[in-house]
């Protein structure tokens, strides 16, 4: 009835516990049952004694057994029997089936940032300066808006970097602009059932507000935005805009555009979610105001530490109107806030004390030169054979190659070649009506040597002799 193995990594005495328990809530060991004596159970499995009387005083102290004195033991009686029982796989061969495949050699995926580029020597010096200096918050659970330092910190630098005029008790601190999207999600679900979005645009921000069993209308992008007289024709009370950089296409919000948004946003008492994503990186354009501070009272603005520092430290932030600040504190009330103190702490003594600004110009500049390359290695390999948007700021460039393959199939090229890449289709509602041949190339996590041999790479696989 029992087989035990010595290759096994667990002990013969949890084998055996294990076998028997499994027996027993399958059914095929009845109620009342008496079990071999131990004795003669070690002599039938070539295993000590002591080794049985393990797994049943295990067995025993769960109820899964009772032991009567000079009788011995008997299956308990228990109320659920003909439980299903998945049986264990060895260890091993579990984790060489669930392995992921071999990494590729570049990775060109949009999001990604290089280990070289994080403050890891700084960051370690603030998180022991918080372990040795804040003992008492570390335990207990934190505010719901996130913690008061920081908030007050984020809205300083805001102030500073993006022209946004806000209070810290209209901040909220949350584990990613995900999160964030899903707050105000619920926050908007009273006074609107429909919401706008932009096509292309980021797909997860799609996902959500549908998941949420809000409406979702797409609305085209142009070069100079978001086209609002289609807005205008909608029932949407709440608009998601990338306005400083959009994604996809990298186009820049014009102000003929941004103060038609917001004339309808006032016009209509809407709601426009401004995701500012990448709005730090920027190279060869000056910096664009955010759209939060032509109109405080109609704009949630999020943000994100994730482009700059790490997308691991799980730190987004939005700014509330101050009409939907007192809703989201009824929403929310007793919830503690998502992201740890140690994560927080550390980071609002890095905007503090001084190293953000430096932190900035750093993986600016780093990431212009890696953008400048690819840009380069681009036109070089494929000349006229590709088209390029998108590369005034961020992570990554949007690229259409003029080649007779689909998306996919360039996708898959490149990744039998040992190129990552992300495709484009999906930024589109309808993915029919994405440009044929798109695909993302983000260079945050690709060393600046490597950029050149990917994307000849691609030109071999993608376009061949032609």
């Amino acid at each position: 009835m029992f087989v035990l193995s010595g290759k096994n990594e667990k002990p013969l005495y949890s084998q055996l516990y294990q076998q028997i328990r499994n027996h027993i809530l399958s059914g095929d060991l009845k109620s009342g049952t008496k079990l071999s004596s131990s004795r003669h159970l070690s002599k039938e499995l070539c295993i000590s004694r002591t080794t049985v009387d393990m797994a049943y005083q295990q067995l025993v102290s769960e109820g899964y057994l009772v032991g009567k004195s000079r009788s011995g033991y008997y299956i308990e009686a228990l109320d659920n029997i003909n439980i299903p029982v998945f049986m264990e796989t060895n260890a091993k061969e579990e984790a060489i089936l669930s392995a992921p495949l071999k990494a590729p050699k570049y990775n060109l995926q949009y999001g990604k940032l290089e280990t070289a580029i994080f403050p890891f020597k700084r960051w370690r010096q603030l998180t022991n300066k918080c372990l040795r200096d804040n003992k008492e918050q570390i335990m207990n659970y934190g505010p719901v808006q996130g913690e008061l330092g920081l908030r007050i910190a984020i809205s300083e630098f805001l102030r500073e970097y993006r022209g946004v005029e806000c209070t810290a008790n209209q901040i909220v601190i949350g584990p990613g602009s995900q999160y964030c999207l899903t707050l105000i999600g619920q926050l908007i679900r009273p006074s609107t059932t429909t919401i706008a979005i932009e096509n292309p645009g980021f797909w997860a921000a799609r996902s959500i507000f549908s998941n949420m069993g809000l409406r979702v209308i797409p609305i085209p992008v142009k070069k100079h935005g978001l086209q609002v007289k289609q807005l205008r024709m909608t029932d949407a009370k709440a608009v998601y805009v990338t306005p400083s950089h959009q994604f996809p296409t990298g186009n820049i919000m014009s102000i003929t555009r941004r103060l038609e948004l917001v004339e309808w946003a006032y016009q209509s008492d809407a709601i426009i979610i401004e995701d500012d994503y990448s709005c730090h990186l920027r190279y060869d354009v000056r910096p664009i105001q955010a759209l939060q501070a032509l109109a405080p009272s109609q704009v949630v603005y999020i943000g994100s530490f994730s482009k700059i520092l790490s997308p691991s430290i799980r730190v987004a932030y939005m700014v509330l109107p101050q009409k939907l600040v007192d809703q989201f504190l009824l929403t929310t009330e007793h919830f503690p806030c998502s992201v740890p103190f140690l994560i927080q702490k550390p980071l609002e003594l890095f905007l503090k004390e001084g190293e953000w600004g430096s932190h900035l110009r750093k993986v600016t500049r780093h990431m212009k030169k890696k953008r400048d390359i690819l840009i380069q290695a681009l036109k070089h390999e494929f000349g006229d054979a590709v088209s390029i948007s998108g590369e005034n700021a961020g992570l990554h460039l949007l690229v259409q190659v003029k080649s007779h393959l689909l998306e996919q199939e360039l996708v898959m090229r490149a990744l039998q070649t040992g190129v990552l890449i992300h495709p484009a289709g999906n930024l589109w509602l309808n993915q029919k009506d994405a440009p044929l041949g798109t695909v993302l190339l983000g260079y945050g996590g690709i060393a600046l040597e490597d950029i050149y041999p990917a994307v000849h790479l691609l030109r071999q696989v993608w376009l061949g002799d032609e």
